[in-house]
């Protein structure tokens, strides 16, 4: 599994939403069936984000989708120590 770096889209959530448990409350009431255990998978690459998450998730936090990259796709790197 490819580790992506969410801190990106975690910094948007606390932002809009002060934490993620706010947040996947608000995703929740817009019918989105996800639970906080499932997003933390998702945000601490365990589980992938689908498309219809990513679209959703832009939506809420009024991300345009053509800057979904930033958010979604970045590898993270670790280093060798």
């Amino acid at each position: 599994m490819i580790n992506m770096d969410y801190s990106f889209l975690r910094g948007k959530i606390r932002t809009y939403f002060g934490s993620e448990s706010n947040f996947v409350k608000e995703l929740q009431n817009r019918g989105v069936e996800m639970s906080t255990g499932s997003f933390s998978n998702k945000i601490n690459n365990k589980s992938y984000f689908n498309q219809g998450d990513i679209i959703e998730i832009c939506n809420l936090l009024e991300i345009p989708i053509k800057e979904a990259t930033t958010y979604f796709f970045d590898k993270k790197y670790e280093l060798n120590s």
